[in-house]
């Protein structure tokens, strides 16, 4: 989805058609790969790990490919992941376990994803690089993450930001999709024999996102960091980048509808 259009702290507009985050490219459609060709995406960022990127590598459907960058964030086999595949196979887990699982993770992205990040906000610092997209493998952590980034340097406020990033929710069909794994769950066999499997309200943390979710990621960028603005700055993002970024990014709104 493009994240164009959200108010920054100064009342200037981001601009259309510059920043798109989505899901894993092999789900993609052949129509959202016209859109795509259409807004003319330059450059493709994937933060999925090295096993994901490996099991579903980016297919570009359409007749100008971008330049694909692939800076993984997290590895498959660090304690989180391990962590994940533990409580799947068992196959008995409840919303508030997952929930926990989630912010966990968002945790671990903090502390893992710095190197991955300085890389991704090198390329969006570069407007030659626009339009760009930015995906993961589900399309909202860590591709939420990054987005998350890129608007705290733009100034977009917090609530705004988080009501981004719950979008999600809305506009991914989450609830759909944890009936459809509880069902699928429901009956087969956990690590400790024939499970009931979880509830779909129990995949919800896993298929859709949760305020706690980004506000653990915060949390430990205040923990690890001081600050927002030290976490940037360490990234590569200091305040004369921000500005550079906020001049080229943003618009008055104004001007934004004369011009999209």
């Amino acid at each position: 989805r493009d994240i164009g259009g959200y108010q920054t702290s100064d009342l200037r507009s981001l601009r259309w058609r510059q920043i798109i985050r989505s899901e894993n490219l092999s789900r993609l459609t052949v129509s959202d790969f016209q859109k795509l060709e259409e807004i003319g995406i330059k450059t493709v960022i994937d933060l999925s790990t090295v096993r994901e990127h490996q099991k579903a590598p980016p297919v570009w459907q359409g007749d100008n490919p971008p330049q694909f960058h692939h800076f993984p964030v997290g590895d498959a086999q660090n304690d989180w992941f391990k962590a994940q595949r533990r409580m799947f196979r068992a196959n008995r887990f409840t919303q508030e376990q997952a929930l926990e699982h989630m912010k966990e993770g968002y945790r671990m992205i903090a502390e893992e994803g710095s190197p991955s990040y300085q890389k991704l906000m090198d390329v969006v610092l570069d407007q030659s690089n626009w339009p760009l997209l930015i995906h993961c493998n589900a399309g909202k952590d860590r591709a939420g993450i990054a987005v998350t980034l890129i608007m705290e340097a733009l100034g977009v406020d917090r609530e705004t930001i988080m009501q981004e990033y719950l979008l999600t929710n809305e506009i991914s069909r989450v609830e759909d999709k944890a009936v459809f794994l509880a069902k699928e769950s429901k009956g087969s066999r956990g690590s400790k024999g024939l499970a009931r499997g979880p509830s779909a309200s129990a995949w919800l943390p896993i298929v859709g996102v949760h305020p706690e979710m980004l506000e653990s990621f915060y949390a430990s960028v205040e923990e690890q960091y001081g600050s927002m603005d030290d976490f940037l700055t360490e990234l590569g993002v200091d305040q004369q980048a921000r500005n550079a970024l906020g001049a080229s990014l943003t618009a008055e709104p104004r001007d934004l509808a004369m011009v999209e």
